[in-house]
C-alpha cells in the first residue's frame, strides 16, 4: 500500500506511521498531539524536489502488507500514470498496490466534523480514521 501526498507536510508519512504502530490512530489533547509531532518522524516536514516521484518504503504492516509513501508533488496524476504503467514492465501486477490519496480522503472527509475538533487533533483523527479504513479493506 501507497500512501501518496503533495510532499509539503506530514500527511503521508504520519498515516504511515499510525499504519506501522508507530503512532496512535487518536489523540485527545493538543499536548499529546504535540509530543507526537515532535518525535523523529522521517519527512514530517515533507520532502524535497528531488523526492518527488519516489517511492519510500516505510515498514511491514502487521499482516504483512509493505507500506510506502510517495511525494507526488503538483502534478499526481502524470506521476501515478507513470508508475502505474511501468509495474508491468517490472513485472509486477498492479493490482497488488493501493494507492491512498491521503490529501483527497481529508479535504472530502466530514470537513465539518474534522473543524468541529480542535483543529489539529482532528486532521491528525482523520488521518487515523482513513488508516483504519485501510486496514480493515485489506
Amino acid at each position: 500500500m501507497i500512501y501518496h501526498w503533495e510532499g509539503k507536510d506530514a500527511v503521508a508519512p504520519i498515516a504511515a506511521a499510525i499504519h506501522l504502530g508507530y503512532f496512535p490512530p487518536s489523540v485527545k489533547t493538543g499536548k499529546e498531539l504535540a509530543f507526537l509531532l515532535r518525535q523523529q518522524l522521517p519527512f514530517r516536514k515533507g520532502v524535497g524536489q528531488r523526492e518527488v516521484g519516489t517511492i519510500l518504503q516505510l515498514g511491514q504492516g502487521r499482516k504483512g502488507e509493505t507500506v510506502f509513501i510517495l511525494a507526488v508533488g503538483r502534478k499526481p496524476d502524470l506521476v501515478l500514470k507513470t508508475i502505474n504503467k511501468m509495474l508491468p514492465l517490472l513485472d509486477e501486477d498492479p493490482t497488488n498496490y493501493l494507492f491512498i490519496n491521503c490529501k483527497a480522503y481529508l479535504n472530502r472527509n466530514n470537513p465539518m466534523e474534522v473543524k468541529a475538533r480542535p483543529r489539529l487533533c482532528g486532521w491528525y483523527n482523520a488521518i487515523g480514521q482513513l488508516v483504519d479504513q485501510v486496514q480493515r479493506n485489506l
